[in-house]
């Protein structure tokens, strides 16, 4: 079974055509890497598969749900099942990073405040962060709170974990480590996607790379085959020059 599936998807905002006629299937139990330039629609793609965005034309699915119809209320679930982890941390300064965490399980499941504290402190354990359980969101380093929307994610116990940019501003020792943690998922057979520019990461993780470009998929197969490509788009991603119009 395809973790997601995009049939004929196409969107626009004003003038812009960001996604046009994209039609694409993405494995489960496999960690897939979205790529491309800045601005060519690998956010927009991706938020697609969890309702965050309606597509203007096309189909979008989720496993065998149909995304794009379905009503607000369903998409909850599909949203505990399939959770985004956004770039920028999305955490409230006015708890600790333990009430952050068990907040999602106490929303999300029938657990007693007790248990939820419990499940969120193994989560924080997992990340190595057990010792800021009582510490403030702005209290972390940037690469700590990252850990711990990770951990808040992961708390809710999905199927498909979908990252955008968790590499993003982190010193290459902190991008390191928060690929450990993604490595190990990967590991468990956990669908992944992950949108990012970081070479180093797509090596050591991808099974998979989807290559958006100007709104269309430019190239979508094994990591290896991306990396041995001969296509001029990729090659100059890869190789991070630019040369003349693509």
């Amino acid at each position: 079974m395809n973790a997601a599936r995009l049939v004929n998807v196409s969107k626009s905002f004003g003038e812009h055509d960001v996604l046009k006629s994209v039609s694409l299937e993405i494995p489960t139990s496999r960690c897939t890497f979205v790529v491309g330039p800045s601005g060519t629609g690998k956010s927009v793609m991706v938020r697609h598969i969890v309702g965050l965005l309606r597509p203007d034309s096309g189909e979008v699915y989720y496993q065998d749900a149909r995304v794009d119809t379905l009503p607000e209320e369903r998409l909850y679930d599909l949203r505990r099942r399939c959770v985004y982890v956004f770039q920028h941390p999305t955490l409230f300064d006015s708890m600790s990073v333990l009430q952050n965490v068990s907040l999602v399980i106490r929303y999300h499941t029938s657990h007693t405040p007790a248990q939820a504290d419990a499940l969120a402190l193994e989560q924080l354990s997992r990340m190595g962060l057990e010792s800021r359980a009582q510490s403030r969101p702005n209290e972390l380093s940037g690469s700590e709170q990252k850990a711990v929307s990770l951990a808040r994610a992961l708390a809710l116990q999905p199927e498909t974990l979908i990252l955008d940019e968790p590499t993003t501003g982190l010193d290459p020792y902190a991008a390191f480590e928060l690929d450990n943690h993604t490595g190990r998922l990967a590991q468990t057979g956990m669908t992944l996607i992950i949108i990012s520019h970081d070479l180093r990461s797509i090596r050591r993780l991808a099974h998979d790379v989807l290559f958006l470009l100007h709104g269309h998929v430019r190239f979508h197969g094994p990591a290896r085959d991306f990396f041995a490509s001969t296509d001029l788009a990729v090659r100059q991603f890869v190789e991070g020059r630019v040369e003349g119009e693509i």
